[in-house]
């Protein structure tokens, strides 16, 4: 097989593995655009999007929509309960609250996860 050829099915390989990685990542999480007054980073936005797509958040989860392709090495889980922490002060004047799970994960109250997922913000 020449390289030209070569190089044509490897490059078709790759598009349908970005393709089923937006997928997957889709499905992790909720991926629409805040509202900018929240001012959440980048990280942040990652985690509410798995708190919005998920009944019951994991810090496996959450773990996963942080490191899952930037090629950076994992931080300690610990660094999820970091997120939430900051996630619950920006969110509470916004009426979004981040219930602890103890031993299990997060969840958004049952409120603000209807409303996003109806597609509005609190």
């Amino acid at each position: 097989m020449d390289a030209e050829r070569m190089l044509s099915i490897i490059e078709a390989e790759s598009d349908r593995l970005r393709e089923r990685v937006a997928m997957l990542e889709a499905a992790l999480m909720d991926t629409r655009v805040l509202p900018l007054e929240w001012r959440l980073t980048a990280s942040e936005a990652r985690i509410f999007g798995v708190l919005v797509n998920r009944e019951l958040a994991t810090k496996d989860a959450m773990m996963a929509a942080l490191y899952v392709d930037d090629g950076r090495d994992e931080a300690e889980e610990k660094i999820v309960d970091v997120f939430i922490c900051k996630l619950r002060k920006k969110l509470k004047p916004f009426g979004v609250e981040i219930a602890t799970d103890w031993g299990q994960g997060y969840r958004l109250d049952a409120k603000s996860r209807g409303e996003w997922r109806k597609g509005g913000a609190s």
